[in-house]
């Protein structure tokens, strides 16, 4: 076995992978004399038909499974081998490679074209600002709550409730006329009120209600607020970035490995935004390696739990309780689409901390309308195309459970 490696640009290689008999012919032999043992034909007892037969019956299948094996094996150790940070997956060199005839051939030449990952640095240093959206919390979003809360926990008004059920036990009442909401009677703004919407917190004024109001409805926003900053951050570093791209060999690599879903001119069309994608990759997984980050599977463990034990009013587990937790965890890690999701979740959130730490933040008050308007124009703009977010360069922070699937 005999592989050499050619640079043919900044970027781009082709390796030449000599297969020569000494490479195969044990495997080879191997494969034949278990043809041998297992095969039954008529005219022969179970093992003891002449090996030339079986050679010619199976020779050039057996041949052609050991030379293709040993072609993808030596082609990937090479890569690991040699530490080539490669883009995409390597592509057969249609011009050097001849068409193989295992009839006739006992040494083998393949060529397979690389496109080679750029070397880059990210400008954490540098002066780059971010647009941090903070959301408003006006008395007319309190109000409402305040409002809707109160009729959730308040008494229903028994006369009216009473008649609303008699006129729909009647028959002839359509059903397609809406059903009225059962009017209700406020609950009063007291301390049993306060407890039952944050129990355990004490709360005693209406003063301090609004006020934990007011925050519980910010919490609730920084979550789509943070996303949005989080898109704009990966943005920013990718238009801030300077990577250089083997264009024309991913071009033709999605050629390939789309079979036929795109054509050249879509593909050609659609570039940049396929590149763009690519670049946020490339930048993800180097902030990924250079600052440690990762997720473990306690700590995907521990995601479920927390979910789980939002659900219950207590901050109390008794131990049988415990159990059905840990049974539910366990069931849950066996979906691994479920699993993937909570490990990008978990990738996502450790990264924004980072964003948050090494990118200059403008912070910038809205209201929710003007938020919401901010937020689509920007989802309009980012998503005009599909071919960007159309394929398989491997992240860093797959879950290990799917990369030994792959």
């Amino acid at each position: 076995m005999n592989i050499t490696r050619e640079n043919t640009g900044e970027l781009t290689a082709t390796l030449k992978i000599e297969i020569v008999p000494a490479d195969y012919t044990k495997a080879v032999e191997k494969q034949i004399n278990d043809y041998k043992k297992k095969a039954n034909l008529p005219g022969f007892r179970p093992g003891h038909i002449p090996v030339g037969l079986i050679k010619k019956m199976y020779g050039k299948a057996v041949l052609a499974d050991e030379v293709n094996k040993l072609l993808s094996d030596s082609l990937m150790n090479y890569i690991k081998d040699e530490k080539i940070d490669i883009l995409g997956n390597p592509l057969p060199n249609i011009e050097k490679d001849v068409e193989v005839d295992f009839d006739n051939q006992t040494s083998f030449t393949f060529y397979f074209d690389l496109g080679i990952a750029p070397e880059f640095s990210i400008p954490f240093d540098q002066n780059l600002h971010v647009d941090k959206y903070l959301i408003q919390v006006d008395n007319e979003m309190i109000n409402k709550y305040v409002e809707n809360t109160r009729k959730q926990f308040g008494k229903p008004l028994v006369s009216d409730v009473s008649s609303e059920e008699k006129i729909s036990e009647q028959p002839d009442v359509k059903k397609d006329e809406p059903k009225k909401e059962p009017e209700v009677e406020l609950a009063e703004m007291n301390a049993e009120f306060f407890d039952k919407v944050y129990p355990g917190m004490k709360i005693e004024t209406e003063e301090d209600f609004r006020n934990q109001v007011k925050i519980d409805a910010s919490t609730s926003f920084s979550s789509e607020t943070d996303k949005l900053f989080f898109n704009q951050a990966t943005d920013a570093l990718v238009k801030s970035t300077n990577i250089t791209m083997p264009d024309s060999f991913l071009k033709r690599w999605l050629l390939e490995n789309n079979e036929g879903k795109y054509s050249p001119e879509e593909i050609e069309k659609n570039y940049s935004s396929f590149a763009e994608s690519m670049k946020w990759q490339l930048i993800e997984n180097k902030i990924i390696k250079e600052n440690s980050i990762s997720i473990t599977d306690e700590d995907i463990r521990q995601y479920i739990r927390t979910y789980l034990l939002r659900q219950v009013l207590t901050s109390e587990i008794d131990p049988e309780m415990q159990k059905r937790y840990d049974s539910i965890v366990d069931a849950f890690m066996q979906n691994k689409e479920q699993v993937q999701r909570i490990n990008d979740q978990l990738y996502n959130a450790k990264m924004l901390e980072l964003f948050k730490e090494k990118l200059n933040i403008d912070t910038k008050e809205v209201s929710y309308d003007e938020f919401i308007k901010i937020a689509s124009s920007i989802h309009t703009h980012d998503h005009e195309n599909e071919l960007g977010h159309d394929h398989d360069h491997e992240h860093d922070h797959e879950h290990e459970d799917n990369k030994s699937n792959q």
